[in-house]
């Protein structure tokens, strides 16, 4: 098979508007209805370019609405964001004409796109998925670009398809919002207790009324079990449930009574990985994903860390799933904790499983777990958590607190200036009098 002959057939290959029949009527008006165009950005879109351009390793991701004359960009990263372009000039403009993704793996073999805009610029790739309204209308496009060619997998297709499932939840979710931010402030509470010796503090610092981050601390058996998870799309067969924040604020539930249904499969994964971390039996073998019944996560991607902590050790057993931070913060600077796996909700491509890994607190240090969006607040994260959080750890020498710790990370995010929505939890092991443990929640 040649590579022209696998890019799907465009339904009506004329690069002009489309005629203005029943069809495209009904399409337009179904955009309108969605109420997004020219609005400001909003992270829980630009979360999703962020995560497409990290997992194809590409340096473009945008979310592009097609209007009746013009293409407008309502998330991008790697290029801007809230501007139009003349739809005829738009590659998007061909992916909401067919059924399928629009795979186009070398455009300078594709005469119907070499006059587009981004094509002009330098794109020699791109995929796009088209993008419906919740009445079944195409109406806009997830892309993926590169400046060179590349193959994309029928997997990378697939994987392309789950993203878009979330963007469509999002459009469809923007009226559930404010529901979903009262009941996580109602729900987000985790317990208040002491352990001599040790600090335990963590904020939840939502973007919009709903934040898609969640973290819970408890005391088991004279261990401490920490859990923090960044919830991204709800569950693609929950009832009801659409939306980063929707399926956070039902997880919360998992320190109270009142967890929504649709969050099950996310709280009962977040649980099988602390059974996991607190058995010794298993402490070096991977969780497979059939423990964590992973399928039931399909259209979801939760980056999460779950912990058991022996405190009069400072041992820590961890899975840490996806592409937040783990940190120690010590006297010498600062250490990452290694990563053990994908994402929950990723297909099988991406890893068979979740490595527990173990690490040390040691008096004095303390450690720190960031969420995904402190990573999209810069081109190279790992340089500035080394640079910047390095830098803290040697400003002080016998230790940072928790509640420092939560503040200083929290200031970090806020004055890169980007909206994003944040979760950070942190435990300081010190000597002094021990300290209540602090949350805060919206």
């Amino acid at each position: 098979m040649t590579e022209r002959s696998r890019v799907p057939r465009v339904e009506e290959p004329t690069g002009g508007p489309l005629r203005q029949g029943d069809a495209e009527l009904a399409r337009l008006a179904a955009l309108h209805a969605l109420d997004v165009l020219a609005t400001p950005a909003e992270e829980r879109f630009d979360r999703i370019v962020a995560l497409a351009r990290l997992i194809f390793q590409v340096p473009m991701a945008a979310i592009a609405l097609i209007d009746a004359d013009r293409q407008w960009i309502k998330a991008a990263a790697g290029l801007d964001s809230g501007v139009s372009v003349p739809r005829r000039y738009s590659p998007c403009h061909y992916t909401v004409q067919q059924r399928g993704a629009l795979v186009l793996e070398d455009t300078a073999h594709e005469e119907r796109v070499a006059d587009t805009t981004v094509v002009c610029r330098g794109v020699r790739f791109y995929a796009g998925q088209p993008l419906h309204a919740p009445t079944g209308e195409r109406v806009g496009s997830l892309c993926v670009m590169d400046t060179v060619p590349r193959t994309f997998t029928a997997e990378q297709q697939q994987v392309l398809a789950q993203l878009g499932r979330l963007v469509e939840q999002e459009l469809a979710a923007t009226g559930e919002l404010a529901v979903a931010g009262a009941a996580q402030r109602t729900l987000l509470s985790p317990a208040d207790f002491d352990v001599p010796g040790y600090e335990l503090a963590g904020r939840c610092t939502p973007a919009r009324r709903a934040g898609g981050s969640y973290f819970d601390w408890s005391h088991e058996g004279g261990r401490v079990q920490l859990q923090v998870a960044d919830v991204l799309g709800g569950n693609a067969s929950g009832g009801g449930v659409a939306g980063a924040g929707v399926p956070a604020a039902g997880l919360s539930g998992a320190a109270g009574p009142g967890t929504d249904g649709a969050a099950a499969p996310i709280e009962a994964a977040l649980r099988t990985l602390l059974r996991a971390t607190d058995s010794v039996r298993v402490r070096r073998r991977p969780v497979g994903r059939s423990a964590v019944a992973s399928g039931d996560l399909a259209g979801t991607f939760v980056t999460a860390f779950a912990a058991t902590l022996d405190p009069a050790t400072g041992d820590l057993a961890y899975v840490l799933a996806g592409y937040g931070a783990a940190i120690v913060l010590g006297p010498a600077g600062a250490r990452r904790l290694a990563g053990s796996g994908p994402a929950l909700g990723l297909s099988a491509a991406y890893g068979t499983g979740w490595d527990v890994r173990t690490a040390r607190l040691a008096r004095g240090d303390t450690l720190l777990v960031l969420t995904d969006g402190f990573l999209d607040l810069h081109a190279d994260p790992d340089a500035a958590l080394a640079r910047g959080l390095g830098a803290v750890g040697r400003r002080y020498p016998g230790g940072i607190g928790a509640d420092e710790a939560v503040d200083l990370a929290t200031a970090w995010a806020v004055t890169e200036g980007h909206p994003i929505d944040i979760t950070v939890l942190a435990v300081h092991r010190g000597s002094g009098r021990p300290r209540r443990a602090r949350a805060e929640a919206p």
